[in-house]
């Protein structure tokens, strides 16, 4: 192979990061993710002649996560709350160089695009995450820029009417969680209900394959006696509870003997914790880096949300 071919590959392969961010923020699932871009790679080797490699790519991606998505009958069989898969910064499609790309890898803004339909997802994540004129994006999904310029007005109608996001600086955000968790680890129910916003709401997803709640909890007194007694609980059976970063939010990882069991994050909304997000289901923590020590514990006492 010749260096102007390797230097061609090299610059192939640069894309897959941002392949990977968008094919994530259309399935919710990095596992997902990693395989519609790893068939758009091979699909892309088996042609010839491809005189614009990236948009080939993005063209291809899209379509693979339309097509997953109309096949997915994610809504029809999920037992209880659907959550994404959770993501930690060292993953390769959790790029975050600007505003919108921040944005749009939390939690709530993942849930949010689940109300779109396919071809609304794609159309509204290409322009309004990632850029793109509305001429790009109906030859990318295969529809006139007419077309598009509607399927992007009625998705972003519905995410700004569903939106309720408060933009706040990264040291806000780490001091409500510094609170937050302090007060959780102490077990004070009064003091994690005063850093719950009046409407919180908790989401835990366990799949039908761990302990969680079957529908979202909205009782704030209740969410604040649930936290005063799991981080309480987790700590005396000597679990390893880490503070991390999930999906670019403040979070907690919980692991027993190297395993994690439980990954929680939140969205602040004006000052206070709103809404909040626990993914039990081992298949969506599989892929979660922190190695946790190992431990002795019974894995019938795992942490219950």
């Amino acid at each position: 192979m010749n260096a102007r071919m390797e230097s061609a590959e090299a610059d192939v392969e640069r894309l897959r990061p941002r392949l990977l961010a968008l094919a994530y923020r259309m399935l919710g699932s990095a596992a997902d993710a990693e395989d519609a871009v790893q068939d758009a790679y091979l699909r892309y080797q088996q042609v010839s002649g491809v005189e614009q490699a990236d948009a080939w790519l993005v063209k291809a991606t899209t379509r693979l996560c339309i097509d997953r998505l109309r096949q997915a009958k994610r809504r029809e069989t999920y037992i209880g709350p659907w959550l994404p898969e959770p993501v930690a910064e060292s993953w390769a499609g959790a790029e975050a160089d600007r505003l919108e790309m921040a944005e749009s890898l939390s939690m709530a803004f993942l849930v949010l695009l689940e109300t779109l339909s396919p071809a609304e997802r794609a159309a509204y994540l290409l322009r309004e995450v990632f850029g793109y004129e509305f001429d790009e994006i109906a030859t990318l999904i295969d529809k006139t820029p007419v077309n598009v310029r509607q399927i992007v007005a009625r998705a972003r109608k519905r995410v700004e009417n569903n939106d309720r996001r408060f933009q706040t600086t990264t040291e806000q955000a780490e001091a409500l969680a510094n609170r937050f968790f302090e007060a959780c680890r102490s077990g004070d129910v009064d003091a994690i209900e005063s850093l719950l916003a009046p409407d919180a709401v908790l989401y835990s997803d366990g799949g039908g394959k761990a302990h969680a709640a079957p529908r979202p909890l909205t009782n704030r007194r209740q969410i604040a006696k649930l936290f005063s007694v799991v981080f309480p609980k987790a700590a005396a059976h000597h679990f390893d509870v880490a503070r991390t970063r999930v999906n670019g939010r403040p979070g907690v990882v919980v692991s027993i003997g190297g395993r994690v069991v439980e990954v929680f994050t939140f969205d602040e909304f004006q000052g206070r914790v709103g809404t909040l997000y626990v993914v039990l289901n081992p298949d969506k923590l599989e892929r979660w880096p922190f190695p946790g020590p190992d431990s002795i514990n019974d894995p019938a006492d795992e942490p219950q949300v």
